[in-house]
This record gives structure tokens, C-alpha cells and sequence, in this order.
């Protein structure tokens, strides 16, 4: 019997794995947009365990991570956003929904439906407002953030797939990426 090289090994256990596999098998994963937040007193990491439709929890008190709570959420959470130290919101990209976090009691409070694949949450203005992008409807959708139920205004984008949005410096004013 002929010794096979490691390569030659390796490429035989590629093979003999791909036969396994179904034809009809399609790996499928929503591309995350903003799946880390520090919350604004840095005491809480906050990231999104998209395939799992969770949001993992971490104390830093003690300088390294402690693990504090993974609460269920909508399908595909892509984004996570504190809007204070004691609540937090993710966007559920598959479930077209907003889900906001009490970080007291660990629950989610609230789920906001939105227009097709949400990517982004972002606040800004004064009242505060928090802006979603919705990626397949091409809008923002404008919700009041301390009493959101439905949106105040849906803003039409001129280009397609809004997904990364970004507040000014003082505040005042949203920026949207889009693929194209």
C-alpha cells in the first residue's frame, strides 16, 4: 500500500466531507451591520448571536468579560445599540422587527415592526428620535425613542439598500451607507 502525503490526505478528507453533503444544503447568514456595543458608562458589551436570534450580555466590572445574560430576540439580529446604560435595542433583520432590551430585568420590553430587513438603529435630535434603516424597502423609518410604537416618519432613500447609518458630533444630523 502507496504512503499518502499530508496534502494528499487532507485532500481526500475535503472529498470524503463534500459527500456528505446535501445538494439542497444552502449555508445561509445574514451579514451582520453593528454587532458590538459598549453601553455609554462602559460597564456592559453587548453583541449579537445572529444564528442563535440572540443578544449575549457581558458585565466588564471586573476588566475582563463576565457573562451576565443571552436573551432571545427577533430572527437575525444584526445590530445592537444602547440608547442609555439601562436599555438596549436590536435590530432583527429576518423577523422585520426592533427589539428593545430592559437591561434591569433582561427581557425585551418591546418589539417595534419595521419595513423590510431593518440593518441599523442609530438616536439622534432633540427630542430623541431613533432612526432604523430598512435595507429592502430603501427608507429610514423615524420611531420616537423613549415611547416608540410606530414610526413617526418613513423617509424615502435615494439609492438602494440602506444599511450603516452614523449620527454627527453635535447630534443633529443621520448619515446612511448604501450598497448602491
Amino acid at each position: 500500500m502507496r504512503r499518502m502525503t499530508p496534502l494528499q490526505r487532507a485532500t481526500l478528507l475535503v472529498l470524503s466531507a463534500s459527500t456528505l453533503v446535501q445538494a439542497d444544503l444552502v449555508n445561509f447568514e445574514t451579514p451582520q451591520v453593528y454587532p458590538l456595543a459598549l453601553s455609554p458608562d462602559g460597564s456592559t458589551l453587548a453583541l449579537c448571536n445572529t444564528v442563535d436570534h440572540r443578544v449575549e450580555l457581558f458585565g466588564l466590572a471586573s476588566g475582563t468579560p463576565v457573562r451576565l445574560a443571552s436573551v432571545p430576540v427577533g430572527m437575525d439580529p444584526v445590530t445592537v445599540r444602547f440608547r442609555t446604560d439601562g436599555e438596549l435595542w436590536a435590530v432583527n433583520q429576518l423577523s422585520d422587527s426592533v427589539s428593545v432590551i430592559d437591561l434591569a430585568s433582561l427581557v425585551v420590553v418591546k418589539t417595534l415592526a419595521t419595513a423590510d430587513e431593518p440593518a441599523d438603529v442609530v438616536f439622534a435630535g432633540n427630542p430623541l428620535k431613533a432612526y432604523v434603516s430598512c435595507s429592502q424597502a430603501d427608507v429610514v423609518q423615524v420611531f420616537d425613542a423613549v415611547s416608540p410604537d410606530i414610526p413617526l416618519k418613513t423617509i424615502a432613500i435615494e439609492g438602494e439598500d440602506p444599511r450603516a447609518l452614523a449620527v454627527s458630533g453635535d447630534g443633529t444630523k443621520v448619515y446612511v451607507a448604501v450598497v448602491a
